[in-house]
């Protein structure tokens, strides 16, 4: 006997008919989206900005204007070449007098210091005996000149007279040189003169002091009327500098400023600062200036006339300064340039740029954060 089938049991398998529908009619796969072409790398040194980031950079174009570089430079007091004098000990020995202070003016050839050396004495004897040498010499070359003439001579015996005569002289020459760095003094007696007219700056040397050759200095003489100013001028402000610039130093112990012009710049660039000296000489005696006082100077630079930018727009990237062109819309392209010292929030660049160029003047550092905007 069949049992009957209930309503609910029908309707299960119809549900489940109805919703097989749903699940396997899902339409057709959707399509695999396009493949991307990638984005060529920028080359070193090129930066591309998003649309967004725009109002964070300001472009400008090169200005260029001409005028004069002016700089701003530490400086100090210093000796001009020859105005200064080290005096020291030419043998051993021991000083036995000292004739001068620090502070006393002197006169070229007065006596400084008196020592006693006994190599001294030697020295001395040594050119009295090459004179005694060469005066038998020559004779000699002579006596054998006047027999080669006679013919009982040979030219052998006239050409090692007369070589004899010459190494004598020569001799003769070095002892005579060693004599006179040692004076005219007699005996182990020696005395110390100043060799320039100044001012004893220092003084070493005391009574009984022991001496040796190429040791310190026992006296230092100056003249202080020849003195100059020394300013330190960086490797890329150099080229803004010329000989007969107009300069002003400025002292904290002064008022006003002196007048002065660039006589020279060094011509050698210091490893550790990149610095060169320039030096200036006063247009007029200032009378106050000592050696070593410390000041700042104000040099009027060469004629310069090129591209100018903003102060903010050069970067410090490790030894060079680089600014940002504008290559295309939103791309911009580092470049090394060569720039002076900023004046007034401005810079002229002396290389790097042309006048086409376009520059970020305004968040440069935007684009690199790597630089240092230290200029």
């Amino acid at each position: 006997m069949r049992r009957p089938i209930s309503a609910a049991w029908v309707l299960l398998p119809l549900g489940a008919v109805l919703l097989l529908p749903a699940i396997g009619c899902s339409g057709p796969p959707a399509a695999p989206a396009a493949d991307r072409v990638p984005e060529e790398p920028l080359p070193d040194g090129v930066v591309k900005i998003p649309e967004a980031s725009l109002p964070f950079i300001a472009v400008q174009p090169v200005r260029v204007e001409s005028g004069e570089a002016v700089l701003t430079l530490p400086a100090h007091v210093a000796f001009q070449d020859g105005a200064l004098a080290e005096v020291g000990a030419p043998l051993a020995g021991r000083v036995t007098q000292v004739h001068v202070r620090t502070g006393d003016t002197v006169r070229a050839g007065e006596p400084l210091v008196t020592l006693d050396c006994p190599e001294a004495a030697a020295v001395r004897a040594a050119v009295k005996t090459a004179r005694v040498s060469l005066r038998e010499a020559r004779l000699a070359r002579d006596r054998e000149r006047r027999m080669l003439e006679q013919g009982v001579g040979t030219e052998r015996d006239t050409l090692a007279a007369e070589t004899q005569v010459a190494e004598l002289e020569a001799e003769l020459a070095r002892a005579e040189a060693a004599a006179a760095s040692v004076g005219d003094q007699s005996g182990t007696t020696v005395v110390l003169r100043a060799p320039i007219g100044g001012e004893v700056i220092s003084r070493r040397a005391t009574d009984g002091m022991a001496v040796q050759p190429g040791g310190d200095a026992l006296v230092e003489v100056g003249d202080t009327n020849q003195l100059w100013i020394v300013g330190d001028v960086f490797e890329r402000d150099l080229p803004a500098v010329h000989d007969g610039a107009r300069a002003a130093v400025e002292f904290p112990s002064m008022q006003g400023a002196l007048s002065g012009r660039v006589v020279s710049i060094g011509a050698v660039v210091t490893s550790g600062l990149r610095t060169a000296p320039v030096r200036v000489a006063l247009d007029a005696d200032a009378g106050v200036l000592r050696p070593g006082m410390y000041g700042r100077l104000r040099l009027d630079g060469a004629a310069v006339g090129g591209p100018t930018l903003p102060s903010e727009a050069v970067l410090i990237k490790g030894k060079d300064s680089v600014v940002y062109v504008e290559q295309a819309p939103l791309t911009y392209a580092r470049r090394t340039v060569t720039v002076g010292r900023p004046v007034d929030g401005k810079v002229h660049v002396f290389s790097g740029l042309t006048a086409d160029d376009k520059v970020v003047v305004h968040g440069a550092l935007f684009l690199d954060g790597a630089a240092d905007q230290l200029i």
